[in-house]
């Protein structure tokens, strides 16, 4: 599901009002309830939910971003709002700033995991420095409106075969981890394995003959992950695409490794990403 399949441009505010949290949620509950799918649910249910899931840990997720959102019966699907807080908004997010960019979001709960997808669309959005600047400098909600279509739709194009392939992509630089688990939440990806990614000289100092050769074979060791995902074939282009887009050019020394294999003999279910 796109997150824009989720928004009408009713529901996106260039400049809200609100200046504390408390304010924040009701403004936002404003903006879902704009949207026709919700036409049904009362404000005091839409708000109770926000409030119910943020009690169990903020969803101030950092870089001034804030995420409201939760689980709602008998929805027919997931509902979005955007609102610009310009001025800042505290709200207790983990990193102690205030909230400037506020997607607000509510399901149903059987949509578990088109729910967790939209989520990590939504985090890689607001990370997006591009992005955030639109939010700043727009004036309406369709100029933002446009924008996220306009990102959406420039993902390469997929194209369905009945080849399904082994890829194995090795993450050289730990920093990108959290970034590329969203990533892999986004595309349905949370089938996928993680391994350890350390090689034969993360262990070699634990072998008592190279002992005393420890601080030579540790300076300046690299260690990361690799995850094992199976995908149509027509997809691996645009898979790698999304990496990319977070840690640049595969073909740059120490970015990491894509390898598609082709799959000979599968006994079991295997879980594939669809895009």
């Amino acid at each position: 599901m796109k997150l824009i399949e989720a928004l009408v441009v009713e529901s996106i505010e260039a400049s809200l009002r609100a200046r504390t949290k408390e304010e924040l949620f009701r403004e936002m509950v404003g903006l879902l309830k704009k949207n026709p799918a919700l036409a049904e649910v009362d404000e005091s249910t839409i708000l109770k939910a926000l409030n119910e899931r943020e009690k169990q840990a903020t969803t101030g997720v950092g870089k001034e971003v804030g995420i409201p959102h939760g689980k709602i019966m008998g929805l027919s699907t997931i509902v979005g709002a955007i609102g610009v807080a310009k001025r800042g908004i505290e709200y207790g997010s983990v990193d102690g700033l205030p909230v400037r960019f506020v997607v607000a979001m509510v399901a149903p709960p059987e949509a578990s995991q088109d729910y967790l997808r939209v989520l990590a669309k939504v985090a890689r959005l607001l990370s997006d420095p591009s992005f955030t600047e639109t939010l700043i400098t727009a004036t309406s909600g369709k100029a933002i409106l446009d924008r996220i279509h306009e990102i959406e739709a420039a993902a390469a194009p997929v194209t369905a075969t009945e080849d399904r392939v082994l890829l194995l992509f090795e993450l050289t630089d730990p920093d990108y981890f959290d970034a590329v688990v969203e990533y892999f939440t986004e595309v349905g990806g949370t089938s996928a394995t993680v391994m350890d990614a350390r090689n034969v000289q993360g262990f070699i100092t634990k072998v008592p003959l190279f002992a005393d050769f420890s601080r030579v074979f540790t300076e300046g060791q690299e260690s990361g992950n690799i995850f094992l995902l199976v995908l149509d074939k027509g997809a691996v282009d645009r898979f790698i695409e999304g990496i990319e887009e977070i840690i640049g050019d595969l073909d740059e020394e120490g970015r990491g490794v894509a390898i598609a294999m082709d799959i000979c003999y599968v006994k079991g279910t295997t879980s594939a990403i669809e895009f």
